[in-house]
């Protein structure tokens, strides 16, 4: 009899012990939940039988499902965030290209001189450039479908030509330009297509670039020529944008995708120029106006790189790597329609915000 109650209150200490463990690792998994209290589970019924189906009932366990504290809901940090409903990003670019540049000649001169240069035709020609443009971008949306979209970039580029300009002869054109862009857009994403592999947008806006235009030339036949031009132009824009998802990691937190944008846009540009001659004396050269009619378009294809930082993923940083390129058709009065042309490596590196 003494051995029996041996055996009754050591199988009692360790279904205790067992139901300890049980509850520790319970709490454990649920991350500290409240109100849970641990059940101590009674010594089981003697092999006797004497306990009835009542009592056990009554001493058994709750019951529940197998691997219970293993599949737990995750702990907080690891929940999905909230849907925000504001965007903001900010972004710089940058573009190393190369090209042609229109360059008007004989305005000035043949406004200068008056009947004396009535025999003067004024053209318009197209010349080689290097340039360097840089930039930045500021967004906002909210709803996260409908954006706006300011632009400002600046750029920089220089030439040097033998022009035969006709009358004047060959010239050696040596030329610097300095242009600057304000833009401005409303974008629309598509809402259905947000999270999938492909995705795509809309947008339209406007455009206003100030621009200088300095010329050094010299030419046997008048010596000494130089130009000074202001320019403003007003576009209209439309444009479109696609993209591809090739690769996101399986937290989700770094994706690779491919980009294809275009833009066309229509618009004026008027001219100031003034134009001088070192072999022409006694004569006060004047300014001369240009007005043009201009229409073109940008492509751009590039690889985007987006990663998101911390738990939550409200930070992203985003980078595109690619080409892109920009023609322009413009028409000189009695000149003709020369084209620009500007194409080269593009970059850009930015971040974004949901809120």
């Amino acid at each position: 009899m003494n051995q029996n109650h041996g055996n009754y209150f050591g199988r009692t200490f360790v279904s205790r012990r067992v139901n300890f463990k049980f509850t520790l690792i319970s709490i454990l998994s649920f991350f500290g939940a409240a109100g849970v209290m641990a059940q101590n589970q009674p010594s089981p019924p003697e092999a006797s039988g004497s306990t009835d189906a009542s009592t056990v009932a009554q001493n058994q366990p709750p019951a529940s499902s197998p691997g219970t504290a293993l599949s737990a809901p995750a702990p907080a940090l690891m929940a999905a965030p909230e849907g925000t409903k504001n965007e903001i990003s900010v972004s710089g670019d940058f573009m190393l290209g190369q090209g042609t540049v229109t360059l008007p000649l004989g305005y000035s001169i043949k406004k200068s001189l008056g009947g004396s240069g009535a025999n003067l035709q004024p053209a318009a020609f197209s010349v080689p450039r290097d340039s360097v443009y840089y930039g930045g971008t500021v967004s906002y949306s909210y709803g996260q479908a409908w954006y706006v979209d300011l632009s400002y970039e600046q750029g920089q580029s220089s030439g040097s030509q033998i022009i035969d300009t006709g009358s004047l002869g060959p010239m050696q054109s040596n030329f610097t330009l300095n242009d600057t862009w304000y833009q401005a857009y409303v974008r629309y994403t598509f809402p259905s297509l947000r999270g999938k592999r492909f995705s795509g947008y809309l947008r339209a806006g406007a455009s206003f670039i100030q621009s200088e235009l300095t010329d050094d030339s010299s030419s046997p036949a008048v010596g000494r020529y130089t130009q000074k031009d202001t320019t403003q132009d007003m576009l209209v824009n439309l444009g479109f944008g696609m993209g591809y998802s090739i690769y996101k990691s399986k937290s989700r937190n770094f994706n690779i995708g491919l980009q294809l944008e275009g833009e066309a846009f229509f618009g004026t540009r008027s001219q100031d120029s003034l134009e001088n001659l070192s072999a022409v004396e006694q004569v006060a050269f004047v300014r001369a106006g240009i007005d043009n009619t201009l229409y073109g378009g940008i492509g751009r294809a590039t690889i985007r790189f987006e990663y998101r930082l911390g738990q939550s993923g409200l930070f992203k940083i985003f980078g595109d790597l690619g080409v892109q390129g920009r023609y322009t058709m413009i028409e000189y009065p009695g000149a003709g329609a020369p084209d620009e042309m500007l194409y080269g490596p593009y970059a850009k590196l930015g971040i974004r915000y949901d809120f």
